[in-house]
């Protein structure tokens, strides 16, 4: 199990860029009143045969891209001991899109408290994507749109711009 659900929506969002993603989409919802907290990647990739969706949860499966197929496989069995579930829904050629549903309130749901920090690691680690980010809880909403940047030079000032945009927006929805 990762340490942080923040760690995961990485893990899935870097599958996405590696299945040829140029726009991935990082949903956030948090509803205390419902106890449920979902996260949503969704990308415009190569997506998924229906055999390599059927066998996507399997922790002995991979593509052949990685060595190892263990992200999807950790997060529905995080999901699961969480007392939620994970949805898998691809088109080949189309994209890709997880869920993953979690009881919010429950106690084995790991936290979900670096999302800053992951969204940084996406956003500046590649600069050609384009991502939108979107966390809403119980009712409150921050959406953010990182456009892709060609693959031009990242300066220091955008770095922390950027940061501040983040922690601020996230404080403000009570989020972290």
């Amino acid at each position: 199990m990762m340490e942080d659900l923040s760690l995961h929506v990485l893990d899935i969002a870097e599958n996405a860029i590696a299945a040829g993603a140029d726009r991935v989409y990082i949903a956030v919802n948090e509803n205390a009143r419902r106890d449920v907290l979902s996260l949503r990647v969704t990308d415009n990739g190569r997506g998924m045969s229906r055999e390599e969706r059927r066998r996507a949860l399997d922790p002995f499966f991979t593509t052949g891209r990685k060595r190892t197929g263990l992200g999807l496989p950790l997060l529905a069995q995080t999901a699961e001991l969480s007392g939620g579930r994970v949805v898998l829904e691809s088109w080949p050629g189309r994209g890709t899109r997880v869920t993953a549903l979690f009881r919010l309130g429950h106690v084995d749901r790991p936290p979900l408290t670096k999302t800053a920090e992951t969204l940084m690691t996406l956003f500046f680690g590649h600069p050609e994507i384009d991502f939108r980010y979107r966390h809403s809880r119980n009712g409150s909403v921050f959406s953010y749109l990182r456009r892709g940047t060609g693959g031009g030079a990242v300066v220091p000032s955008e770095i922390a711009a950027i940061r501040a945009a983040l922690r601020t927006g996230l404080k403000r929805i009570g989020a972290s």
